[in-house]
């Protein structure tokens, strides 16, 4: 976490414990700032072993806390999942002996997981990524590694055709709102539902043991048949009676598809315009006169067309302005470029102009929203803005 990172843990909103976490980022902010001596104790409940986690063990331990309550010269946190921290002037004597009291309670390994004894400004980073612990966002998800498979056959495939008819789709279906979360504070303000289907679960679960990417044509004959029974899906009378603004990612064939032909007569009036369908850059570079067919029904029946790019090299390779599309949808990853880098200076300046015409998605830690204000976004998607967002 770095100190960009700060004002995006105060701008989410959150549970119990979070304004300690918001104050003792501020406190790390002011204390790097002004060069400022400090010691920090933190304890971290969650690192320790799971039998010791129980009510009454845990209640135990936070007992050697009291101290630190208790005096003057300390100041207390309350973290989010049961986290402590202490902050204290050198030389830190209230907290070396909540330290040592807590510690006498626990196995050595366990001390040395639960307990952390930090300088300020020299670590501040480590405070930080403590915080990012306490708030459940420490966890980056990582793609999973590639597994070995088989190609399909078309027998394969038949079959997986013949169960997406009656299969049920709801959980395969991914849902995340687009949220407007600006630097100058507030909660995610939903926009819109980003809806989706985790096309690889779906085929672990249809064609186990395959690897899609063997077998292009047949990858795509199974993609046309999944977007095929979403869009039928969409269409009946009951899930649109309740629909709102709605993005749907799709392949290029379904986007122009009888199924979707139908879900262009049935969408609500009232919404036209609202509906944004998502087109894989990828597939628009392969298939450049496809995309542009698309791109031009779409606008043509007044709806929304975003280009979906996986990283960078995406955009580099067809910038939205040369595609046509004026909203795009960035995914953030390790692949994005530090701020202020020639890289990320050349991916800006081919980023759509217009406001709010870029969503950040794969949103799980707060370095995915500052990196993204920096960048001038302020359209987000994923797990860290769903769970912050205010409840529907």
């Amino acid at each position: 976490m770095m100190l960009a990172e700060l004002p995006v843990i105060g701008a989410l909103g959150a549970g119990p414990g979070a304004a300690g976490a918001v104050g003792l980022a501020a406190l790390v902010r002011e204390t790097v700032a002004a060069g400022v001596d400090r010691r920090m104790l933190i304890f971290r409940p969650g690192r320790l072993e799971p039998a010791r986690r129980r009510q009454g063990q845990v209640a135990l331990l936070r007992e050697g806390w009291d101290g630190l309550r208790r005096t003057s010269r300390t100041r207390c946190f309350d973290l989010p999942r049961g986290g402590l921290a202490a902050v204290e002037a050198p030389p830190g004597h209230h907290l070396a002996e909540a330290h040592a009291a807590i510690a006498a309670m626990l196995e050595p390994a366990e001390a040395a997981a639960a307990l952390l004894m930090l300088r300020l400004p020299e670590e501040a980073a480590a405070v930080l990524d403590a915080i990012e612990e306490s708030l459940g966002l420490a966890a980056a998800v990582e793609a999973a590694a590639p597994r070995p498979g088989r190609a399909p056959d078309g027998v394969a495939i038949a079959q997986a055709e013949r169960a997406l008819l009656s299969a049920d789709l709801t959980a395969f279906l991914r849902r995340r709102r687009v949220c407007r979360l600006l630097p100058s504070g507030g909660a995610p303000e939903p926009l819109w539902e980003d809806r989706r289907v985790a096309v690889d679960d779906l085929r672990d679960a249809l064609l186990p043991g395959t690897d899609l990417a063997l077998a292009p044509g047949l990858a795509r004959r199974f993609r046309r048949s999944l977007d095929a029974r979403l869009l039928a899906g969409l269409s009946r009378a009951e899930d649109l009676r309740d629909i709102g603004p709605l993005s749907l990612a799709l392949g290029l064939p379904a986007a122009t598809s009888a199924e979707f032909l139908r879900l262009d007569t049935l969408w609500p009036a009232a919404l036209r315009g609202a509906l944004t369908v998502v087109l894989a850059a990828e597939d628009a570079a392969g298939d450049p006169a496809g995309f542009a067919f698309a791109r031009d029904f779409l606008l043509a029946r007044g709806h929304r067309v975003m280009l979906d790019a996986a990283g960078p090299a995406a955009v580099l390779a067809l910038p939205p302005a040369r595609a046509g599309a004026g909203l795009l949808r960035l995914r953030h990853s390790a692949a994005l470029p530090p701020l202020g880098s020639p890289a990320a200076e050349a991916l800006r300046a081919l980023l759509p102009a217009e406001p709010e015409s870029v969503v950040l998605a794969g949103v799980d830690r707060p370095a995915a929203i500052a990196w993204g204000w920096e960048m001038g976004i302020t359209l987000f998607q994923g797990r860290l803005i769903e769970s912050r967002r205010p409840a529907a």
